[in-house]
């Protein structure tokens, strides 16, 4: 039979790395629609979002490795 809380904590660490993945493709688009005349909030918005999603999975995953060490 599966382990599911294995499953599930695999799963988790999948979802925080998604998190940087869509920030970089929305920082992607934000600096594409600044070139083609759009507003400069784009790729701020783009890059706020991207660092805030690099805090959560750094400090999900960090404390993942310290829960699996103990």
């Amino acid at each position: 039979m599966a382990n599911l809380s294995k499953i599930a904590d695999r799963l988790d660490a999948v979802m925080d790395l998604m998190g940087p993945a869509i920030g970089v493709i929305l920082l992607a688009v934000g600096i594409q629609t600044y070139r083609d005349g759009g507003s400069v909030g784009w790729p701020l918005a783009g890059a706020a979002i991207l660092v805030i999603n690099l805090l959560v999975a750094w400090r999900r995953l960090s404390g993942h490795r310290r829960h699996n060490q103990t």
